[in-house]
């Protein structure tokens, strides 16, 4: 299971919708809800995410835990062709350091990041 399909299958039971019942609000089969929550459908869309939080009605926490979940969820990243050759390159010595980084280390990248996404 992935992050995002353990939060989602936590949602569902803690609202006490069967996974029918819950597919049928997301206007999805069983079969592809049941793939989100046992991981094997790859990362979330930004619609799906969307969806649920809507139906839901998910509080700010709920909201920001289940986008939480959905990025850790994500496997693999592509890299926008609009970079500058500088931001291209700080990306891949950053994918080549990222095994050795501590966790110290990456919190303080993740807050540097965040910063700039409420700015």
């Amino acid at each position: 299971m992935t992050p995002f399909g353990k939060y989602v299958r936590n949602l569902r039971i803690e609202k006490g919708l069967l996974l029918k019942d819950m597919a049928d609000m997301l206007e999805v089969t069983s079969a592809y809800l049941s793939a989100v929550e046992h991981g094997k459908k790859g990362a979330p869309s930004a619609a799906l995410v969307s969806k649920l939080e809507n139906l839901l009605k998910l509080t700010t926490e709920q909201r920001k835990e289940l986008r939480r979940a959905a990025a850790a969820s994500i496997t693999s990243v592509s890299l926008p062709s609009r970079l500058s050759p500088f931001a291209f390159e700080t990306a891949n010595a950053f994918a080549r350091k990222l095994p050795d980084l501590s966790e110290h280390k990456l919190r303080r990248i993740q807050g540097v990041l965040e910063d700039e996404d409420e700015s």
